[in-house]
């Protein structure tokens, strides 16, 4: 096998916006009926919203690739590397055949929650925008958390229905190789894989450092993560988060835990390992500190408690204000308060858990510019996204005021809540606008790395098993 990188990353488009779901839709059935002989589409199932989701078949090789975009529906990246690779597959015929996969592609497996973020998809792109126009589910509400699990007391069998979806696709074709197309907003480039392959990681390093992408090199992004080496990690499985809450909390992890697993810990619940699953992680925004690892005068342990009470200091205020409107956000369709509401009730316990581990001897030592970075800066920018929920949350049931019936007073009260909640979302805005002298990603760099990882890890799954 030799695939021709250079004449790859030559034909990535040059994105430079994220497609909407429509759009989506429209460039599959335009490269469906482009190609009609190397292309199927079919429906697979439908989102909770209704819309159809979309399968798109791609050769007919000896083993199969599984392919997803959007768990997360505020990662659109991979939404664009499907987009492309389908296309690059389809014209393609030669890299098709020398990889030996029929290919599964689904452009945006979590159409719903895509929707309620393409209010910051065409731009300007900038962390106060993305802030503004955010959504992330609950982990309950999640593709990629809602797969059945049974672990030690936690037991999880309520999978959501586009979970349902890649669970039967995972069962009907057993896929050698699997890529669950995440993103982050603001870090540096990391990657999770099921086994250990270190020949691929100078390739993932220098895909990157051509894109001008730093990577991630101070905290991972949970403390239990198992590294294989700087920026790759072992694929995360509900077990792991379990043991690492019991071990530090002291508490059963299994109370007020209502979500599973990830696709990895599902197609490979035998034991086996059989599917190897990938992950590339790219951000938005990225600052130099992200891989800055010289050292600090500062303890690693002083840096991670002072982000803790970072922490509870935004959430204190964040909740506060929720419970001003606590009892007008609709527990049921509202889905930013259901967001809202786990992250506040699951902060304290993850925020404890952060106390002991910091006072470990894993975090001995004095922090490197990237940790402190992540600790300080990184991890107030993603504490931020509670607020955005809020906001969202209650603008969510000030449009619908009339039809749920409020008086003037608990009209008043919901705006009164979100000015003081937009307030706080703006100021926490302005300071990681100033503090964080971030720059931005181009898109096509983004696309062009995910995807050149992703040919990489699948080229060597298929030439080694």
């Amino acid at each position: 096998m030799g695939m021709d990188m250079k004449e790859i990353i030559a034909r990535v488009p040059d994105y430079t916006c994220f497609m909407t779901v429509d759009e989506l839709d429209q460039s599959t059935q335009k490269l469906a009926s482009e190609y009609p002989d190397r292309v199927q589409v079919r429906c697979v199932g439908h989102s909770r919203a209704g819309h159809p989701i979309q399968l798109i078949k791609i050769g007919h090789g000896s083993k199969n690739a599984l392919v997803f975009a959007c768990p997360h529906p505020n990662e659109p990246i991979g939404s664009l590397t499907v987009d492309f690779l389908t296309r690059e597959l389809a014209s393609n015929e030669e890299l098709e055949k020398e990889l030996d996969y029929t290919w599964y592609f689904i452009k945006c497996i979590d159409i719903d929650g895509s929707r309620m973020n393409e209010g910051w998809f065409k731009g300007p792109f900038g962390i106060t925008n993305y802030m503004h126009h955010y959504f992330r589910p609950a982990f309950r509400d999640q593709v990629e958390w809602t797969f059945p699990v049974k672990y030690k007391k936690l037991e999880f069998n309520s999978p959501i229905p586009e979970t349902k979806v890649l669970m039967d696709l995972i069962d009907t074709l057993r896929p050698e190789f699997m890529f669950s197309l995440h993103n982050l907003g603001f870090g540096g480039a990391y990657w999770y894989i099921t086994k250990n392959i270190p020949e691929l990681y100078p390739k993932f390093y220098d895909i990157v450092k051509q894109m001008g992408i730093p990577r991630k090199l101070g905290e991972a992004e949970v403390p239990y993560a198992v590294t294989f080496a700087p920026a790759v990690f072992q694929m995360m499985k509900a077990r792991d988060s379990y043991d690492y809450n019991e071990r530090f909390t002291g508490k059963d992890p299994v109370a007020g835990h209502n979500y599973g697993t990830s696709s990895d810990e599902y197609a490979n619940r035998d034991g086996q390992n059989r599917t190897m699953t990938f992950v590339c992680e790219l951000p938005y925004f990225y600052s130099d500190k992200i891989d800055d690892t010289s050292l600090t005068d500062c303890d690693r342990s002083d840096v991670i408690l002072e982000s803790c009470d970072m922490k509870e200091k935004l959430d204190g205020q964040t909740h506060a204000i929720f419970q001003r409107v606590e009892d007008l956000l609709s527990g049921d369709d509202n889905y930013f308060r259901r967001a809202l509401e786990e992250k506040l009730r699951g902060g304290a316990e993850s925020i404890k858990a952060q106390r002991a581990w910091a006072k470990s001897p894993e975090c001995a030592g004095k922090a490197t510019q990237a940790q402190m970075f992540d600790n300080l800066y990184v991890m107030r920018y993603f504490r931020c996204t509670n607020l955005c929920l809020l906001v969202r949350g209650i603008d969510f049931e000030l449009n619908r005021a009339a039809e749920r019936g409020f008086t003037a007073e608990q009209v008043q009260r919901l705006h009164d809540a979100f000015d003081a909640a937009n307030a706080l979302l703006d100021s926490e805005c302005a300071y990681l606008e100033e503090n964080m002298h971030y720059q931005i990603t181009p898109v096509r760099n983004l696309v062009t790395a995910q995807a050149v990882c992703g040919l990489l890890t699948a080229e060597y799954v298929s030439s080694h098993s």
